[in-house]
């Protein structure tokens, strides 16, 4: 009944709450901090020391969200992902193995901020009457899987996450030494509930048996490779993916595999952003290829020697490019079907973060389609799904590719009658990660289909010259005053303002630019491009003057 599981859960919650808190002060601090916490596309996420009432509801509602799932398998991660060391997180994984579906956002801020045990198991009444989750005939069992990546606050999190799993019923698989990569839990996740092999070594199986398959008979496009760990979890895994590459010809050597500090001066958000080598990286030389992973091995950016005229020490291989080289291989893929295959839906997804000059690329160069979305993951991988076959990146390096069920029993019929194409298509299936961005499986992905394209690295990094652009944000009182349309590229209010940007991007040569508000704290967003850097920096700047007008 669900009284019963309620009036269970509150009881455990009190309990827990007494004895991890070292005195009624202390609880009620840490009470009050709950209260206002937002679940978005990184889950809840602060300083690592403070979030074990938030581990403990999570694991809770993880067990909530199987039971009304009928049982089949969610997951729920300890990673703060590129943030620094002394973060951490918890994001839950949903049954079809990506991220916590959007309707159940709202429920994991209304238990996490629950004040105390009535109020929670009043949440949890809701909840499970708003989701029709029918107990009458008893409860169903539930099941969570387990993850986290190395954070040292991540053994007490994952600890207080399975006493709410437990006190909701549920059965817990994972533990505090359960230490994988994020895409590893979501993909694992998605196996389970598919009835097939799921565990860890049949991760590495598969991508090793797709990737040699891919790799056969093809020259080495890459003689040297380097990848920055960033000190985290991705460089206790990576090894295990890399003997069809070595096989081949690549050299490969690791870097920050965890003697430093986690994502300081390293990986694939400090890289990006800063358009600087990693620590412990030196200058590469032709036909070498770095490549970054984040904290928890989800976002990768690739990069190569500097050109002496860029006046860097290397030059940026980020999400806009490995989703401009994917898509081109996979567009001459599909053209190697014929036309007996029939249609193919293909599109590529973007947000309105992604450089202009890749937009164009795209759209201009391959003829493709491209949808924009709202910033985050989760808006892109929706989109995705609308697509017979589609690839979505970030260009802070987060994406993956999507082969739709019916598209792949196209394939398997068509590789039955002899096409090469398909099986090719089929084996760039195997190494994807269709839950969540992998950067384990885009390192392979991409090192695949370099060895497949003529020109290889030279010609990847010329496909086009990103447009100049700057960000910045303007911190506002109420961000809630800006209102956006057209996957965040437009204010619907303030009409005024919109109007103030337009006249500003009308004055600059190639230009756009757009203004969002945070999903998470009280600042406006403003992005710009123009012809060139110049003009980028003063358009940019005009806007944040025109928005801080408008708040003032």
């Amino acid at each position: 009944m669900a009284q019963d599981l309620a009036r269970r859960c509150g009881a455990a919650d009190e309990a827990f709450f007494r004895e991890a808190m070292a005195s009624p002060a202390a609880a009620e601090t840490e009470r009050e901090s709950r209260r206002r916490l937002s679940y978005g596309t990184a889950g809840f996420r602060r300083k690592g020391s403070k979030l074990i009432g938030v581990a403990f509801r999570c694991g809770m509602l993880a067990a909530v969200r199987s039971i009304a799932l009928q049982g089949r398998a969610t997951g729920l991660v300890v990673t703060a992902s590129h943030n620094p060391v002394e973060d951490n997180g918890v994001k839950l994984v949903d049954g079809d193995g990506g991220m916590l579906h959007m309707s159940w956002e709202k429920h994991a801020e209304a238990i996490v901020s629950a004040q105390n045990a009535v109020d929670l198991e009043q949440a949890l009444l809701r909840i499970l009457a708003k989701e029709e989750v029918n107990l009458m005939g008893g409860e169903r069992a539930g099941t969570v899987l387990l993850a986290l990546d190395t954070r040292p606050t991540g053994p007490r999190l994952v600890s207080a996450a399975m006493a709410g799993i437990r006190a909701a019923g549920a059965a817990v698989v994972g533990s505090e030494d359960t230490l994988r990569t994020t895409p590893q839990l979501h993909w694992q996740v998605l196996a389970t509930n598919a009835g097939g092999p799921c565990e860890e070594k049949d991760y590495y199986d598969k991508l090793n048996r797709a990737c040699s398959s891919l790799l056969l008979g093809q020259d080495a496009a890459v003689s040297s490779l380097v990848v920055d760990c960033a000190n985290g979890v991705g460089a206790l895994k990576l090894p295990s993916v890399l003997p069809a590459v070595t096989a081949s010809g690549t050299a490969v050597t690791l870097a920050n595999t965890g003697g430093g500090t986690l994502n300081s001066l390293c990986g694939a958000d400090f890289v990006q952003k800063e358009r600087r080598l990693p620590m412990c990286v030196g200058a590469l030389a032709g036909g070498q290829l770095g490549a970054s992973f984040d904290g928890d091995a989800d976002r990768i950016v690739f990069f190569v020697g500097g050109s002496e005229s860029g006046g860097s020490d290397l030059d940026l291989l980020d999400g806009d490019k490995i989703l401009c080289l994917l898509a081109g291989h996979l567009k001459r893929c599909v053209e190697g079907l014929g036309g007996s295959f029939g249609p193919v839906a293909f599109g590529c997804i973007q947000t309105a973060y992604a450089n202009g000059s890749s937009t164009r690329y795209l759209e201009q160069g391959l003829g493709l389609e491209v949808v924009k979305t709202k910033t985050g993951v989760k808006h892109l991988h929706a989109a995705a799904l609308a697509f017979d076959l589609s690839v979505y990146f970030e260009a802070n390096g987060h994406g993956t590719m999507l082969f739709s069920p019916d598209f792949l029993r196209r394939l398997r019929e068509a590789k039955g009658s002899g096409s090469e194409w398909a099986g090719h298509l089929l084996e760039i299936s195997n190494v994807v990660n269709p839950a969540i961005g992998d950067a384990l499986s885009v390192l392979l992905l991409v090192l695949a289909v370099l060895s497949h394209e003529a020109g290889g690295l030279d010609t990847w990094r010329g496909l086009y010259a990103d447009a100049p652009s700057r960000m910045l944000k303007c911190v506002v009182p109420d961000r809630s005053a800006i209102k956006t349309t057209n996957a965040e590229q437009r204010m619907t209010q303030p009409a005024a303002l919109q109007a103030k940007v337009d006249d500003l991007v009308a004055g600059a040569e190639l230009a756009r630019a757009f203004v969002r508000p945070s999903g998470t704290e009280d600042v406006v967003r403003i992005y710009a491009e123009a012809r060139t850097q110049e003009q980028a920096d003063q358009l940019a700047t005009s806007i944040e003057r025109e928005v801080a007008a408008f708040f003032s």
